[in-house]
């Protein structure tokens, strides 16, 4: 019986903290951006001096007195890192300009030794050297974090002032020099000067004169700055608006009130932002409602005419209030918000909406976020109150389900344990993070509260824990699984890279025991180039036996410590040239298919090598090693091997080819040990070519070609010569052998258009036949046969090989006979005969006659003046004729007799057949027909019959069958069945009903493995989110194999 539940930390199960955040960010943003960029009139900060500062002398601006340094230790340099930096320079001062950081959060920072740094979106650097003193200046505006003595502030803007004797160090991605000051250094300028500051009497201290001289600059009073914001104001529909204007004597100072009825729309935003080096626009706020008030500072309304339409230019510092009511409907990018009464104050950072509901745009899945409350109500800038408020992700009037809570409070915390840190200062490095507290939460399916929460706690933004992905399930061979997954790199504190993902693996499987590991994928770029590759580090603690399947069902580890260690790398270098690398270790024959199944049947090998590699033009060049560090593999170790590859070099002027592929090396050829559980069936005679052999292994092939066209064919000759040694072989001794192979190939391509060919009733519009007829004569001499060769390199994955060594004695009784030897098929195939393969040992004496036959029928389809080609018949034929047939086809003169067929019906369902034939005894005859249909939008279905037959050994006829249908909206169904008719019993089957919602698919299933004596009921919920599509269901519906089962 197996259960199964899955769980995965998404934005959905965070939706409830991150509610009143992201609507009064939405309802506020532009506002709020303006209001930010306010610049407070006192905000130059006098570090261990309780008097306000003393004004700076600016020369046909003003006069000022000296305002104290913030340090104490000029002999530390002033250092900074922006992502863009502009320079502009006049008279004895330097003004640089730092707009945004290549750090995550995105700052200019500034720093002088480890007790002052000044991070901020943008910074204005003014330096002046006077006696050999750099006094710098620095303003900061917008994110400003400001920390001294290891006391921070965040704020809108900052002034300060240090001294550095060696001078500053300035480092920015991008670096421009100006010949004219910038917005931000004007507004920087005036910054510094007293006019723009309310005068201060000083006391306490008394400071000397500053030499500090800014540059003069005239300014121009009608140039727009950023600190700006405009309201357009215009009907909604095309009915007239009803306007009035007065000033508010009730208030003081006084205000101007412009009431506005019968649909408004008002559209906020604000002029050139200066970000990160460059202007840009913030967006534009668009306001709906069926009447708007709002409250502004006198004579505002000027440029508005009669009707109340129009366009206000005000400074962010101006005041600016309005109330909507009725049908409330803000705007934002692909964001919106609706809601019956609104109020909101830009200048001090308060809001207020009345029943209202947010639907947010989620770019990571395509789907719509949306949050409901009574009243949202933000209190300050960082401070947010909604009640009665619910969220969700369905796009439905009444959810099926949601997250709700009475109280959300929103307010400013402490840092989690894996926030990022300034490695600098050790702080936040995005400022102090929101929390959000809820009270009295639950998560309700319809009307019925399934989980309640009386208080909640977290944080409102990303609170960066490091979980992600965490798995429930049950079955009889691993028992009760708790597996999870954790990020490594928020776990260790560090910042994330750029191409690289490390997790750590925590399970626990109650039926065999706890396991830990590592694993990781990267691809960067360092210094060399190109790095990438992956790597598995798995311990497993084991105190059960392995479940492999039939006659395996009871096998004993040889260790209760298991595991793997696999690491794959490549390095790419300059002029074509890369390094690799792989390290594979597993602690016994077992782990991998018991623990890692799919793994071990579709991955490639564990192994242990390195090497490097040279391309150039045609030739190629490798020198490389491996050891194999598993005892248990019948493997080649290489220590080491040179491979020199060169392909179709022209000979006298293009009338010929040259090939050619040479290696040398030293190998020792392992047979593995056998299993240290008797019960597990093995045997060696299963690979009958394997044994212990060593020494050198080399070899130099060569090939000419001379193709010519002949008519319209092309005739290819060809001749190709082998020497190649052996220090030992199968009979222990050394073999030198050559060979000589030559023939030739013609190849005929033909078409013909057959265009007045239609039918309705098979939906054909003129036919196109397209066929290639392929010809190989090859005879090959060798002086030495293939028996006494030992097979040094692979012609199996080890998946493979573990088969071949049990089959040898559950289907032969414990010798493979010829017909069966995969080096006598390989042979049969040529496998060992072009030029760089990498099996050369499979060549011996041979001469056939090899023929292939493609086609390819096609017409077109689709409305008049948009067809399109679509293939309606695609066959393949191909047979061999062996001259000597008792020596190289076992008495028979044909055979490799194949065909493949598949006739396209419609776009949606085709018609399948394949199949393989030899004619001797114990031959193969292996064949298989079927239908499939295929619905992008509904489905897919295949039900197919397949033989195999091998004369006395195996005889089994099976049917399979699956689909995938999606019944509803709501409901897909899924099931297969492979069902042996030989033997009359099923070899295994499931049936699967998924209930698709909007972010999340149920599963319920049924499912029989006859091989391990299983039979399990699955329960799985796995989150899902985006609008319904065929992308996104097709891993449901099937669609996403590649031509069928």
């Amino acid at each position: 019986m197996s259960f199964q539940c899955v769980f995965r930390m998404t934005f959905a199960q965070r939706a409830l903290i991150s509610t009143v955040a992201v609507a009064t960010c939405l309802w506020t943003a532009v506002p709020m951006a303006c209001a930010q960029n306010d610049v407070p009139v006192n905000e130059i900060r006098d570090v261990g001096i309780q008097s306000p500062p003393n004004e700076f002398i600016t020369d046909g601006i003003g006069q000022a007195d000296e305002a104290p340094p913030e340090n104490n230790d000029i002999q530390v340099p002033v250092r900074a890192v922006a992502a863009h930096m502009a320079t502009w320079r006049q008279g004895e001062t330097t003004i640089t300009t730092l707009r945004g950081g290549n750090n995550k959060s995105g700052l200019a920072t500034l720093w002088q030794g480890e007790h002052l740094r000044l991070a901020a979106q943008r910074l204005v650097v003014f330096d002046r050297v006077d006696n050999g003193v750099h006094d710098v200046r620095v303003y900061a505006e917008e994110r400003v974090q400001y920390e001294i003595n290891r006391h921070r502030r965040n704020m809108a803007s900052h002034l300060i002032r240090i001294q550095s004797l060696p001078p500053l160090e300035l480092k920015a991605t991008i670096t421009d020099a100006v010949d004219h000051p910038d917005p931000l250094m004007r507004r920087a300028m005036e910054r510094l000067t007293p006019s723009n500051r309310t005068a201060v009497a000083p006391v306490a201290f008394q400071a000397n004169p500053d030499p500090f001289t800014l540059p003069q600059q005239n300014f121009s009073t009608n140039q727009p700055t950023p600190l700006s914001r405009r309201i357009q104001i215009r009907p909604r529909s095309s009915q007239p608006l009803g306007f009035s204007s007065e000033i508010s004597k009730d208030t003081e100072p006084r205000e101007q009130v412009l009431t506005f009825t019968g649909g408004v729309n008002v559209l906020v935003e604000g002029f050139e932002m200066d970000t990160a080096g460059r202007m840009l626009q913030p967006g534009v706020l668009d306001l709906s409602a069926d009447r708007v008030v709002i409250w502004t500072d006198p004579n505002d309304s000027d440029s508005l005419d009669p009707t109340g339409t129009g366009t206000l230019v005000q400074s962010a510092m101006n005041k600016f209030q309005v109330y909507l009511e009725g049908n409330i409907l803000v705007r934002q990018g692909q964001n919106t918000v609706t809601a019956t009464h609104a109020f909101y104050d830009a200048n001090n950072d308060r809001a207020l909406l009345m029943n209202a509901e947010l639907r947010a745009f989620l770019p990571q899945t395509g789907g719509v976020f949306r949050i409901r409350a009574e009243r949202l109500r933000q209190t300050s800038e960082n401070r947010f109150h909604a009640q009665n408020a619910w969220t969700t992700t369905s796009p439905y009037g009444k959810p099926g389900y949601r997250l709700q809570a009475k109280d959300i409070f929103v307010e400013p915390g402490p840092a989690s344990p894996f926030t990022e840190l300034d490695p600098i200062t050790g702080l936040p490095a995005n400022g102090q993070p929101l929390w959000v507290t809820a009270l009295d939460s639950q998560f309700m399916i319809g009307d019925v509260p399934v989980l309640s929460l009386p208080r909640l706690t977290a944080p409102a933004e990303d609170p960066n824990i490091p979980l992600r992905r965490a798995i429930v399930k049950h079955d009889r061979v691993f028992g009760l699984q708790v597996k999870t997954v954790w990020d490594l790199t928020k776990i260790l504190g560090q910042k994330n890279q750029r191409g690289m993902q490390w997790d750590l693996l925590a399970d626990y499987l109650s039926e065999r025991g706890p396991a830990l590991g590592v694993e990781g994928d990267y691809d960067v770029q360092n210094n060399a180039g190109r790095a990438h590759g992956n790597a598995s580090f798995i311990w497993q603690m084991d105190h059960s036996e392995d479940n492999l399947g039939l006659d395996r069902r009871s096998l004993d580890p040889e260790d209760s410590n298991r595991g793997q260690v696999i690491w794959r790398h490549k390095q790419h270098l300059p002029a074509d040239t890369y390094i690799f690398g792989e390290i594979g270790f597993l602690s016994d024959r077992n782990y991998r298919e018991s623990f890692h199944e799919t793994e071990f049947d579709r991955d490639k090998d564990a192994e242990t090598l390195l090497g490097i590699r040279r391309d150039s033009g045609l030739w190629s060049g490798m020198f490389w090693g491996k050891t194999e560090l598993n005892d248990f593999e019948a493997s080649t170790d290489w220590l080491p091997r040179a491979d020199l590859y060169g392909f179709s070099q022209p000979l006298f002027n293009g009338l010929a080819y040259y090939s050619t592929h040479s290696s040398a090396g030293y190998a020792d050829l392992q047979m593995g040990e056998a299993p240290t559980d008797p019960t597990d069936p093995y045997t060696p005679l299963g690979l009958p070519y394997v044994q212990d052999a060593s020494g050198l292994v080399a070899k130099s092939r060569h090939q000419i070609d001379a193709p010519f066209n002949l008519g319209p064919v092309t005739i290819n000759p060809f001749v190709m010569g082998e020497a190649a040694f052996w220090n030992q072989g199968l009979q222990d001794s050394d073999i030198d052998r050559y060979v000589l192979s030559g023939g030739v190939q013609a190849n005929l391509s033909a078409t013909k258009i057959m265009p007045f060919f239609r039918s309705d009733l098979w939906n054909l519009n003129g036919l196109a036949h397209k066929s290639n007829t392929f010809l190989e004569y090859r005879i090959t001499d060798v002086s030495r046969g293939m028996n006494e060769i030992a097979q040094y390199n692979e012609i199996d994955e080890n998946n493979i090989e573990r088969i071949r060594a049990r089959n040898a004695l559950q289907s032969f009784g414990g010798i493979v006979p010829a017909e069966f030897n995969p080096r006598n098929y390989a042979l049969r195939n040529g496998a060992g005969l072009w030029i760089s393969s990498p099996i050369h040992e499979i060549v011996d004496d041979q001469e056939m006659l090899r023929l292939r036959w493609r086609n390819r029928i096609q017409t077109k389809v689709g409305p008049i003046g948009q067809e399109r080609i679509r293939d309606v018949f695609v066959w393949e034929t191909g047979a061999t004729w062996f001259p000597n047939a008792d020596r190289d086809n076992f008495g028979e003169d044909f055979g490799m007799i194949y065909g493949n067929y598949r006739w396209n019906v419609n776009d949606r369902t085709s018609l399948l057949a394949d199949g393989i034939i030899d004619l001797f005894d114990n031959s193969q005859d292996v064949w298989s027909v079927g239908v499939l249909s295929q619905r992008s939008t509904r489905g897919s279905m295949y039900l197919g019959f397949r033989q195999v037959e091998a004369t006395n050994y195996v005889d089994s006829q099976t049917l399979v069958a699956s689909y995938s249908y999606q019944m509803s909206p709501k409901w897909i169904s899924t099931a297969s069945l492979s069902y042996d008719v030989a033997e009359s019993e099923s070899r295994g089957s499931s049936l699967t009903f998924s209930r698709v919602g909007l972010d999340w698919v149920l599963h319920m299933g049924f499912g029989v493995d006859i091989s391990k004596d299983n039979v399990g009921v699955a329960f799985a919920l796995e989150p899902r989110f985006g609008p319904p599509s065929p992308t996104n269901l097709s891993y449901l519906l099937g669609l996403d194999r590649a031509g069928g089962p």
